[in-house]
């Protein structure tokens, strides 16, 4: 029978779970009982047997039958008792066996636990040694940088502690005892070894917030907590009564015991004193205090200053007070000096301050290596190394991210790596890109780096910043990618750099740093940067490329696509305990104290450590050149003669003085890559476009470069191409089919600015001979301040629109001519024409469409494309968009027309590029240099209508037409203004008053009494001012009416004839045609000052008739004030002459009357100027005077 031996398991690695002794008594089957039955029933079945057969026999017979019995009676029994002695042995043989089985598997599990035992002796006693030993231990015991936020355990003496390893007892069978050697046995193991004597006791110094213990075991507790934690975790403060104050004198030696915010003589002022007001205690301070309290009690003073730290224990003397341990610690004040002395050489910096820069780098220049750079030192005061390389090449990168919340230090922690990055590596090997999407305080001072490849800065306030942005790092990867394939088809950055150290001629492509701070923020704005950032992510590795992402707020969901490529984690203080877990994957962030530049930096799983960041912004103290001096070191303050004033200026920071280092050592021609070159903002001079500008003695002030590139070509400003990392000129040719331009653009966009920039342009590319401007300002601009160009023509503003008019209608005649020179008709403000000359449009459109072939160009500027009508859109080659008011209107898009500043000038090239238009300079300078250099003949200048035009002068000067011709004045040509009666059938003057309205009847009456005989022509004359008195001659006159009764009563005659000669009935067809079937003399009816007739009434009696004056031989000319016109269209006469189809002149009157002549309106013009409507058709004329009859 065998027997199975226990197993041991273990439930985890301080875990022992052990196995049950062996039961008291095996549990036998049954089949072991039935064995035993069976000889003994068949023993008295023989018995039976047998006395059965000798029941009748003979005495002798049945004596030999009961003896046969008697045998195998006993027999059987002797079987079964043999039988039963066996079973006895065997099974005391088997709890023998199991017993000892068990015996042997508790001595193994007695060697586990002994080791285990051994194991957590001595690490007990490294890590929280005697303090008798502590002067003697090379090293001191500091705890774990990763338990730098949770609990503080200090030794306090020796005592009993449980086993580290776990013992748990097995579970008892109910009503199957154990074996009792076995048991006793387990039962011993457990008491001896679950508890162990003699270990290091501790007390947990966050937990517990007040401690009483004797003095000596007080030394030996601060001693111990001072050697385990290093300043940055634990202050040490005394408050002693002064008879007792010397006793704590050798504290000073602690470098836990220094004031962070105040200094002596001797450095940071000791917190030992005699009163809480004395100690220099700043709620900021980092990390926990423990305050010894010797002689003075825990009054409000003490509770008041203890309620100022984060968190903080009380250490208070009591001799009688209860050992805190079974052998509690002593420690003698020399052994404690000795301790603190020894403390003081470990932590030789000013307490709860990190190592600067300069003493980092310092202390790594032996063993630098690529890439990898110190930013802090660790909780234990060892540097911290960051190396960016990825993890093939043994470093922690190549991609990052920073944590912080405000007032963390995440700027001071930048800053700090960037600038030891660019102190030990040359803009050879190393280049940044520099991002802060708010503000730019974080990398104030490090565009001038020579390391600097881009710096941008305020994203939030310009988001087409942020477009740019990704342009430019979307081209660096572009560009890397095209190197390292010129190159040789390389895979990587690292295989480039391997075949450069036997090739030379290979080209260098240094690393790239990438640090965007507030990117969460950022993608926030711009989701699909996210895109780019794991793209960077994946090529990083093998194009150089680092990225340091750095946010105070950290959305988990912003890292999904980037946290694979994320080689390191740094969390400063956090403002929530989820963000410290996304970040590092352990909320210890978050409880981190307030102390800026303390946090974790994270590798990898399990890779936690703690670490305060060095600084770069603070002072470099100036060295100091006074002898130095002896004094004492004291707890008190120490206090010297103040030394004399140094006189100089602030001393500069450490990050001043390393970015002018690198600068002077790398020079001018050791300057980064530009990836980001500089936002088109400000102004960019047409000079720096053409800086060939000279004067020429036979083409004047010119350009010659642009000259010989082809005709009308020119730069006009300069396109942003930042995927590309260049700017270019933005380039037009005003030739072929690309001769006609258009500057569209919102108001105070700069449209103005860039039609004086295109005809500067053109003015230094073509001589007066060669180029000549009409130049029209319709939009308020300055486009008319080149009106002293030789290249002039004419200029002309709003203000002006006869002369406008003039303007135009010049252009639209030479677009039918042949003309020597290249003519560019300018207008600013295309709504202005629209508005002011919408007669005009249509042929200003068909202009467009066939002026080219006759040299006859058209620029315009307007407010929006949907000014420019279809059909003159569609032939103007060169579009040039400004910022629009309404984005969707763009020609590239809304997209991208949303993301032009509101800047003058800013707009978008052909391709969708940004642009920024070039300003022309001062127009006077400009004039001036152009007149001085040109030695030709000025442009012919647009002769203008006069101003008086003398009618007998006009007369005598041309010919005469035809023999019943009226001469009116002239036109926009210069020619006489000549009509017959047929084409003037009526006529309808607005002019306010001296605006030449009556004298233009007068010269009316002046040229039909020439041209007519009185059997011809007679006129009559309604003149409620009888200003017309006198200026017809008798014999032509047919009545001269003032008065309203002499009116109605001279129209009424007046009806009765002319409906004589209406039609009969009996007419023919050729008497209509020759409009022979009346005779007499045809009707001059002039009327001045139709408005002050009564309603309109005393024409009534014509009404019928004015619709078929042209047959009747009856000619009206109404005039009328231009006030009040608006009021009187639906005047009845009015209202049939405009129905009638009435040419209108309108002479001077204010143009807030509206629409007086289909779309025109009145304008302030000079006596006799007007604007003459005939149809849709508008041209401005000059009336004839004539002197009025003495």
């Amino acid at each position: 029978m065998s027997v199975r031996r226990p197993t041991v398991v273990g439930m985890s690695p301080e875990t022992l779970r052990l196995s049950p002794p062996p039961a008291l008594r095996p549990r036998e089957g049954s089949g072991s009982a039935l064995l035993l039955a069976l000889p003994a029933l068949g023993g008295v079945a023989s018995v039976a047997l047998v006395a059965s057969m000798g029941m009748g026999a003979s005495g002798t017979l049945r004596t030999r039958s009961l003896l046969a019995a008697g045998v195998v009676l006993v027999t059987t029994v002797g079987f079964v008792l043999v039988q039963l002695d066996r079973q006895r042995r065997q099974q005391q043989l088997q709890r023998g066996g199991s017993r000892s089985d068990y015996l042997d598997y508790l001595g193994g599990i007695r060697e586990t636990v002994r080791e285990a035992a051994a194991l957590q002796r001595a690490s007990l006693i490294a890590a929280f040694p005697d303090p008798s030993a502590l002067p003697f231990l090379t090293r001191a015991p500091t705890a774990p940088a990763a338990a730098g936020a949770g609990p503080l355990p200090v030794r306090v003496g020796l005592g009993s502690r449980p086993l580290d390893l776990l013992l748990v007892p097995p579970e008892r069978t109910p009503g199957e005892p154990p074996d009792p050697v076995a048991a006793t046995a387990l039962e011993r193991l457990l008491h001896l070894h679950r508890t162990q004597p003699d270990l290091p006791v501790t007390v947990d110094l966050d937990a517990l917030r007040r401690i009483e213990v004797d003095r000596s075991g007080a030394r030996a507790l601060v001693c111990s907590a001072a050697a385990r934690y290093g300043p940055g975790r634990l202050r040490i403060a005394v408050l002693a009564s002064p008879e007792l104050l010397g006793r704590w004198e050798w504290a000073k030696w602690l470098p836990h015991a220094g004031s962070l915010s105040e200094d002596d003589e001797t450095g940071p002022a000791r917190l030992i004193a005699t009163d809480p007001s004395a100690l220099a205690l700043a709620s900021s301070d980092p990390g926990h205090l423990v305050m010894v309290l010797d002689g003075v009690p825990h009054d409000q003073d003490v509770t008041t200053l203890l309620g100022r730290m984060s968190s903080h224990s009380v250490i208070e003397i009591n001799a009688e007070a209860a050992p805190l341990a079974t052998a509690p610690d002593r420690c003698s004040v020399a052994t404690a000096e000795v301790i603190a002395r020894r403390l003081s050489s470990r932590h030789p910096q000013t307490a709860g301050s990190p190592d600067t820069l300069a003493d980092l780098l310092r202390a790594d220049a032996g063993s630098r290596q690529r890439l990898r750079v110190p930013i802090g030192v660790t909780h234990s005061g060892a540097p911290l190394l960051l190396d960016l390389r990825e993890s093939a090449e043994g470093g922690d990168g190549p991609h990052g991210l920073v944590v912080g919340a405000t007032g963390s230090g995440k700027s001071e922690l930048l800053r700090t790596l960037t600038v030891a990055l660019a102190l030990v590596h040359p803009p050879e090997e190393l280049n940044l890109v520099l991002v802060d999407f708010k503000g730019g305080a974080t990398f104030a001072g490090l565009g001038t780096l020579p390391h600097t490849s881009a710096l941008i800065t305020n994203l939030s306030d310009d988001l087409a910043l942020v477009d740019r942005m990704h342009d430019a790092l979307a081209g660096e990867l572009v560009r890397r990618q095209e190197v390292l394939r010129a190159a040789g088809d390389f895979a990587s950055l690292r295989d480039l750099d391997a075949a450069r150290a036997s090739r030379a001629d290979l080209p260098s492509l240094p690393a790239l740093l990438v640090v965007i701070d507030e990117f969460s923020e950022l993608l926030t704005t711009r989701p699909e940067l996210a895109e780019l950032f794991a793209g960077i992510g994946r090529l990083g590795r093998s194009l150089g490329i680092h990225l340091l992402l750095a946010t105070q707020r950290l959305d988990e969901g912003r890292l999904r696509g980037l946290e694979a490529h994320l080689g390191f984690r740094i969390a400063l203080r956090t403002f929530s305990a989820a963000e410290s877990r996304a970040a590092i994957g352990v909320t210890d962030a978050h409880d981190l104290p307030r102390t800026p530049g303390v946090g974790y930096l994270s590798t990898g799983p399990g890779a936690l450590v703690r670490f305060r960041a060095a600084h770069v912004s603070s002072p470099v103290a100036p060295r100091d050149t006074t002898p130095p001096r002896v004094l004492p070191f004291t707890a008190a303050p120490v206090v010297a003669p103040d030394p004399p004033a140094m006189p100089g200026q602030p001393a500069p920071s450490f990050l001043d003085s390393a970015v002018a280092a690198a600068s002077e050592q790398a020079g001018e021609d050791r300057r980064a890559h530009r990836i980001w070159l500089p936002p088109l903002r400000g102004t960019v001079p047409l000079t720096a476009l053409v800086p060939d500008v000279a004067a020429d003695p036979d083409l004047g002030l010119v350009s010659p470069a642009w000259r010989s590139v082809g005709p009308r070509t020119f730069p006009i400003g300069v396109v942003d191409r930042p995927r590309e990392q260049r700017h270019e000129p933005l380039v037009v040719r005003l030739d072929g089919a690309t001769g006609h331009a258009a500057v569209v653009g919102a108001p105070r966009s700069g449209t103005s600015t860039l039609l004086r920039t295109l005809v500067t342009g053109l003015a230094l590319t073509g001589t007066p001979a060669e180029t000549q401007f009409l130049l029209v300002d319709l939009a308020g601009g300055d486009l008319t301040s080149l009106s002293g160009l030789p290249h002039v023509i004419a200029t002309a503003d709003r203000r002006q629109p006869e002369r406008v008019r003039r303007i135009l209608s010049e252009a639209i005649t030479r677009a039918d001519g042949d003309n020597p020179s290249e003519l560019f008709l300018v207008i600013d403000g295309w709504g202005g024409v629209r508005e002011l000359f919408p007669d005009l449009e249509a042929d200003l459109a068909a202009l467009a469409q066939r002026s080219l072939s006759s040299g006859v160009h058209l620029i315009v500027s307007a407010t929006r494309w949907g000014d420019l009508r279809p059909a003159l859109r569609d032939v103007i080659g060169t579009r040039l968009e400004l910022r629009l008011g309404d984005p969707s209107e763009s020609g590239h898009g809304r997209q991208l027309a949303c993301l032009v500043p509101v800047e003058p000038g800013r707009g978008l090239a052909p391709g969708g590029h940004h642009f920024l238009a070039a300003h022309p300079g001062d127009p006077g300078e400009f004039t001036a240099r152009v007149r001085e250099a040109w030695r030709g003949p000025d442009a012919p200048p647009l002769v203008d209508l006069p101003s008086q035009v003398d009618l007998a002068r006009l007369l005598h000067e041309h010919a005469p037409g035809s023999a019943d011709t009226l001469t009116l004045g002239v036109g926009e040509d210069l020619a006489p203004l000549r009509f017959t009666p047929a084409e003037l059938p009526h006529l309808i003057v607005y002019g306010d008053s001296g605006s030449g309205r009556s004298a233009l009847l007068r010269t009316i009456a002046s040229e039909v009494v020439r041209t007519h005989e009185p059997e011809e022509a007679r006129i009559v004359v309604v003149d409620p001012r009888r200003s017309l008195l006198g200026e017809v001659p008798e014999r032509h006159l047919l009545d001269h009416v003032a008065t309203p009764d002499a009116i109605t009563s001279a129209m009424t005659d007046l009806a009765e004839v002319l409906r004589g000669r209406q039609p009969r009935p009996d007419v023919s067809r050729a008497e209509l045609r020759a409009r022979s079937w009346w005779t007499g003399p045809e009707v001059w009816l002039l009327v001045d000052d139709h408005d002050l007739l009564t309603a309109g009434a005393a024409l009534m009696p014509l009404h019928d008739l004015l619709p078929h004056a042209p047959e009747i031989g009856l000619h009206l000319v109404v005039t009328r004030r231009a006030h009040g016109a608006a009021r009187a269209q639906h005047e009845p006469t009015l209202r049939i002459l405009r129905d009638s189809r009435a040419p209108v002149l309108l002479l001077d009157g204010p143009p807030e009357e509206g629409p007086l002549a289909g779309p025109h309106r009145a304008a302030p013009q000079p006596p006799g100027r007007g604007l003459l409507v005939t149809g849709r058709a508008a041209r401005q004329v000059q009336l004839a005077w004539l002197d009025p009859a003495e």
